[in-house]
């Protein structure tokens, strides 16, 4: 059997701009967050603490970023969890009713799960994002089973079906439609679709509803179906799991309209266009201009001096590992940096997704990440429409010409950075990144 792995032949960035603009919820079940809320907040039924969530969605963003197998998942989270002490079956406080109960915790089955959904609906939703963008050369979406003995007859039973992009049938079996599906859809032009020799299905009447039992207690719930006809003529309904009777690409869409357009600052950066950390900040907030700061291009305070590049390096994996030698003492997995504020962890776990392999690579301005976190310009806490706030460390580094590095401290610990040339012309604009709450600004002399 092959290896589970994170779908590289999708667009990578798109699936990372679903994932990262979650928030966190901490639930006991499932059915706690139900159908479109899983787009709004990543979720581990009995995760019993942020710390043992943010741990596991840590190596989740990672697969979905750099394509790692669901071996190279399970061999870095498992001790990590034991550590923690989720892990196997435990009395545990059921956050429902604040009684102890006995749960299972993680398990190998148990994370399986979890890096198949979470990867799966991340790449089906960034599919979907540039299926939705080429409707008008491509509007005729197929649905596209993985025809072995492991796929469910009722998934199998569609394969190969060819509905219109606009369909509303979309709207309830875009994959994935439960636990462990991995069915996907495939866009074809309209020769492609005659060359099939395939019928075009028609579900503008064919959703229906169906009352199901979620569990023992009886407790029971909606799901949509789709009607069809089989091979046999005879007629059919499908039913996706409970709770995955929607669209994650659709709820992204209406959820974060800017992330799913992929918006950024309208400047040029050094660094290459991000493939993650576009996401919307929420619209209202406090601006530079609001607490009499200078604009970034009249700012006296003296430039820090710009470190030196890390050289340019044949692989991806002389890459990340330059990269761990610059921000990582000899031998550690694990750094603690001072900022004026408060403490920062860099954790070598959650490095690898800033390497890009291309001309001026993210990672080539490691060096500068110590000196922006310890001596920063300035700090600023931004919240996002997911309800999370993110930090922002500025920092102006001098050098041919100055240089904005904004280092972004994300919700699970990682850090994200972009550099922009201050003599750009529209670098007026980089003044948007200064948003939020002022928690830190360094004097000038």
């Amino acid at each position: 059997m092959s290896p589970l792995r994170a779908r590289l032949d999708l667009e990578p960035a798109d699936a990372i701009r679903f994932f990262e603009a979650k928030g966190e919820q901490l639930a006991w079940d499932y059915t706690d967050v139900w159908r479109e809320a899983n787009v709004h907040a990543f979720t581990v039924a009995k995760a019993t603490s942020l710390e043992v969530l943010r741990t596991i969605r840590a190596e989740v963003s990672k697969a979905i970023g750099t394509g790692g197998t669901f071996q190279d998942f399970k061999r870095t989270l498992q001790p990590r969890l034991q550590d923690l002490g989720w892990w196997g079956a435990k009395e545990v406080l059921d956050a429902d009713t604040g009684e102890l109960t006995r749960a299972q915790l993680g398990s190998v089955r148990r994370l399986r799960t979890i890096y198949q959904t979470n990867v799966q609906t991340a790449y089906m939703a960034g599919r979907f994002k540039g299926y939705t963008a080429n409707a008008a050369d491509r509007p005729f979406w197929r649905y596209v089973a993985i025809m072995d003995g492991r796929t469910r007859p009722t998934h199998a039973a569609l394969n190969g079906k060819v509905w219109r992009h606009d369909d509303p049938i979309w709207k309830v079996i875009w994959p994935p439609n439960g636990w462990g599906c991995r069915c996907r859809v495939t866009a074809l032009a309209q020769q492609d679709f005659e060359d099939l020799g395939v019928p075009l299905e028609d579900g503008s009447d064919a959703i229906v509803e169906t009352q199901v039992v979620l569990n023992k207690a009886g407790d029971t719930a909606t799901v949509k179906g789709v009607r069809y006809r089989d091979e046999n003529g005879k007629a059919m309904v499908f039913r996706p799991d409970p709770g995955w009777d929607y669209n994650p690409g659709e709820a992204w869409s209406l959820f974060d309209p800017a992330g799913f357009k992929g918006e950024a600052v309208e400047v040029p950066s050094i660094t290459p266009k991000p493939a993650v950390g576009v996401i919307k900040t929420l619209a209202g907030q406090q601006l530079w201009s609001d607490f009499g700061l200078p604009d970034l291009r009249d700012v006296t305070t003296a430039r820090l001096p710009a470190p030196e590049l890390l050289p340019s390096v044949a692989d991806r994996e002389q890459a990340v590992q330059l990269m761990l030698d610059a921000l990582l003492p000899a031998g550690m997995r694990m750094r603690s940096v001072a900022t004026p504020i408060g403490e920062v962890v860099i954790r070598a776990e959650l490095l690898p997704h800033i390497v890009e392999k291309v001309e001026n690579g993210r990672e080539r301005y490691a060096n500068y990440i110590i000196p922006a976190l310890e001596n920063p310009l300035e700090i600023w806490q931004t919240a996002y429409s997911d309800g999370s706030y993110r930090k922002r460390y500025i920092a102006l580094f001098e050098g041919r010409s100055d240089v904005l590095l904004i280092v972004r401290e994300n919700r699970d610990g990682s850090l994200f950075w972009e550099l922009y040339n201050m003599m750009n012309a529209e670098a007026r604009r980089l003044n948007k990144l200064r948003e939020g709450v002022p928690l830190y600004r360094r004097e000038a002399g």
